[in-house]
This record gives C-alpha cells, structure tokens and sequence, in this order.
C-alpha cells in the first residue's frame, strides 16, 4: 500500500485539510531558516494539535539536543531530516528518542549527505528521496515543485530494505504516474497542492486525493 504525506503545513486550517482528506502524515517544518513554510516550535504545537493524523516534524541540521526537545514537547510519530545530517547523527537520534527517524536524501546527492544505504545501516527507519532547485540562488530542498528522477528512485527502492517515499514536484496531475512508474511505499508532496506557499488549496488536495486512491487502488 502507497501512503500519503501533505507537507509544509503552516496553519491550524491546513492541518484539519490533511486529516479530513485522508492523508497518512502531516508534515511540519521547525526552524528551517531558509523556507517560508517553516514555524517556531511554540507555533507548530497547535498545528500539530489539530491534523488528527501522524505528524512529521522536518528539521534541518539540528543538534541532538534540539531534536529531542522537539520530539518531547510535540510527540511526532517521526522526526524527518532534511538536510546535511551524517549518519551518526540518525544513529544518536535512534538511540535516545521513541519516535521514528525518518532521512531526506536528494538526487542529485546533495553536497555532505551521505549514500542512502548509509542511512539505512545507521538506523533509519525511512527515507525520503527528493529534488533539489537552486533557481533562487540557493539549494531549495523541499517545496521545490521540481519533478525527480523518478527512474533513478524506482532502482534505489530496489536496493533499499526499508521504506522509501517520492518527493519533488508531485501534484494532481501527476500522482498517479508517480505512484505507477515508481511503485514507492509513500508519497510525499507540498507544493503541487498550494495556493501559495504555505497556503492549500482545498480544491487541489480533493483532486489529488482521487486520483491518488485511485492509483495506489489500482497498484493493490
């Protein structure tokens, strides 16, 4: 079975949307300096509060410390890293948090993320396989509406003995190939149901909702 995640969830509104809709996961960025969708930990409580579904808390090269007052004040089914993160860093997390640790890997490699596998062997419990866009002059990693590799991505999850989501520039339009050419085990998208960045079109998470039962339908 495919699952869901709608990410970059900003307001208490969006939250509902991702629960009424039917998605697996709400994803929530905490102190990503560099995206528009990202809140403060006192401001992603009571969004988390209410989307009634698993919680996905993205952090970008945080410290140890600062993921586990993270996991403790907001209780996330899973903590994503998103960035630079080593493999050490997993391993710790694994180690000290009960929440699951989930790792964002981008394709191309992003300078100082390590192989996919390395992930793995250091506990992660998935991984997340994104696109990067540097058209802002900068490396956007997440939200990026930018499609991937997704030939590159369907080979990986071959090799990978745990969970593996597609990322990067998936929308109602798109989800069912993605679901189809990929066969991954979730789906996780941002942007191909915005507004605005940060902000949802409900209109847009009801199309994509159909079309993506119907393909992880047609895929079971």
């Amino acid at each position: 079975m495919t699952l869901l995640k709608l990410c970059g969830t900003t307001n208490t509104e969006d939250a509902l949307l991702a629960g009424r809709a039917g998605a697996d996961f709400c994803g929530i960025l905490v102190d990503v300096a560099w995206s528009e969708r990202s809140l403060t930990l006192e401001q992603a409580g009571p969004v988390a509060q209410s989307s009634g579904v698993r919680n996905v808390i993205l952090l970008c090269n945080p410290s140890a410390a600062f993921a586990g007052v993270v996991a403790e004040t907001l209780q996330p089914y899973a903590l994503q890293l998103l960035c630079q993160e080593p493999p050490s860093l997993v391993a710790e997390l694994k180690g000290a948090l009960t929440c699951a640790i989930w790792k964002t890997v981008h394709l191309t490699r992003l300078a100082g993320q390590a192989a996919p596998r390395a992930y793995e062997a250091a506990g992660a419990d998935a991984l997340l396989l994104d696109s990067v866009d540097t058209s802002e002059g900068f490396a956007r990693l997440g939200g990026t509406g930018k499609v991937g590799d997704w030939e590159a991505v369907a080979e990986l999850k071959q090799r990978m003995d745990i969970p593996v989501f597609l990322a990067g520039g998936i929308g109602p339009d798109n989800i069912a190939a993605a679901v189809r050419a990929v066969q991954p085990d979730g789906i996780d998208l941002c942007s191909g149901v915005e507004s605005a960045r940060g902000r949802r079109d409900p209109a847009k998470v009801e199309r994509l909702m159909q079309m993506f039962r119907l393909a992880a339908g047609a895929r079971g």
